[in-house]
């Protein structure tokens, strides 16, 4: 192989950076678990800068059987991104299995591209120099449009499982909480500001548009210096790269160093757990589970349910069918029911049946929604 600019020998030197970063991060830091995602990101950076340069050089007419097999890794950015965050901001995320459902996309991938790889050498080499059938054109562009929505979609889970972090918390967190989430923050910035160039330009090469600058070329360069940037960054700021105390505190929401009693723990659960009820409400949705509560408010699933029979002595499922129940009467008092049916009434309070509606109706007021109604217009006349 033969390195043809002075572009592609520095991406070959910070690519070299790169994977000693991410051969850092994954095996020195003890168990710091988010760090061994972050690594496994910074090694598909790796690998896709490699990849770019190789594209440069007669390295596949030599070595056909690595064609397209390395550009799995690009479809595997931005979950690890998402892994990233969420490991870091919630460690005790129930059932961590789900979380390889995020790596679907890289594996249909491999499993299209079978009937290509399993090819011999011979036959790939003339594809390469021929040109692909029109099934492989169209597997790939299929695929690039993936890695388009997964920026698009992983962005908007990214910024908003920061931003709901802190909003339940804000008064709980100390400067270097806040400090270490606008590292978070600009972190997925970064990443999102660099897949604009890369998806810019995989959108104008679909298209047949060619520029006078080439956008993968910034792409792959600020994806380096930003990698350079991060190593310094490990160096310079230790402890957002370690289980520290204050990161621990950050995902316990401490409000200090001192170990909390049980009592002062679940009295700021319940606050949070409340506040949130209150202000988003979520009782309307009607196939509400307290794994929604769980990803919203960054608490265990295990914590929230001890908040709810402890402060409501009740479970998650009744007191959640109790604010429907005062959200149906508010309904009703507003005259709702005399324009849409009991059903629809129903559902707008968040129950997910009729039936349920008038279970839970019957249960607290001794009444069917049609009696309560009938008593209340009776009253009004």
């Amino acid at each position: 192989m033969v390195i043809e600019s002075y572009f592609e020998l520095i991406l070959l030197m910070a690519g070299v950076l790169s994977f000693l970063l991410s051969m850092y991060l994954i095996f020195y830091p003890g168990n710091f678990f988010p760090n061994r995602i972050l690594g496994a990101l910074v090694l598909s950076w790796t690998i896709t800068v490699f990849v770019f340069i190789l594209y440069s050089t007669d390295f596949y007419t030599k070595y056909v059987h690595l064609y397209a097999v390395l550009d799995v890794f690009t479809l595997t950015f931005f979950p690890l991104m998402y892994l990233y965050l969420r490991n870091y901001l919630y460690r005790d995320i129930k059932n961590p299995a789900r979380q390889f459902l995020h790596f679907i996309p890289a594996i249909l991938y491999l499993l299209v591209l079978t009937p290509f790889f399993i090819k011999s050498g011979d036959v790939k080499l003339k594809m390469i120099q021929d040109g692909f059938p029109l099934w492989y054109r169209v597997t790939q562009s299929v695929f690039n449009i993936i890695i388009i929505l997964q920026g698009v979609f992983y962005s908007i889970f990214c910024l908003s499982t920061i931003h709901r972090f802190q909003y339940f918390r804000k008064k709980h967190l100390s400067k270097f909480q806040l400090s270490t989430l606008v590292w978070l923050r600009t972190f997925v910035f970064i990443n999102v500001i660099l897949w604009m160039f890369g998806t810019t330009g995989a959108i104008l090469d679909l298209m047949g548009i060619s520029l006078f600058i080439d956008l993968f070329k910034i792409f792959y360069a600020g994806l380096s210096l930003f990698t350079i940037v991060l190593a310094i960054f490990t160096i310079k700021r230790p402890e957002l790269f370690s289980e520290s105390e204050d990161i621990i505190n950050l995902v316990r929401f401490n409000k200090t160093p001192e170990q909390k009693t049980i009592s002062d723990q679940n009295n700021e659960d319940f606050e949070i757990i409340s506040q949130f009820i209150e202000r988003e409400k979520p009782y309307l949705k009607n196939d509400l589970k307290m794994q929604d509560l769980v990803d919203s408010t960054g608490i265990t699933y295990k914590r929230i349910s001890e908040v709810f029979n402890k402060n409501f002595n009740k479970t998650f499922y009744e007191v959640m069918n109790e604010y429907r129940l005062e959200e149906a009467k508010v309904l009703i008092n507003n005259g709702f029911h005399r324009e849409y049916t009991i059903s629809h009434l129903a559902e707008k309070a968040g129950f997910n049946s009729k039936t349920t509606f008038n279970r839970i109706f019957k249960k607290y007021t001794d009444q069917t929604p049609s009696d309560y109604i009938k008593d209340l217009d009776e009253t009004s006349i």
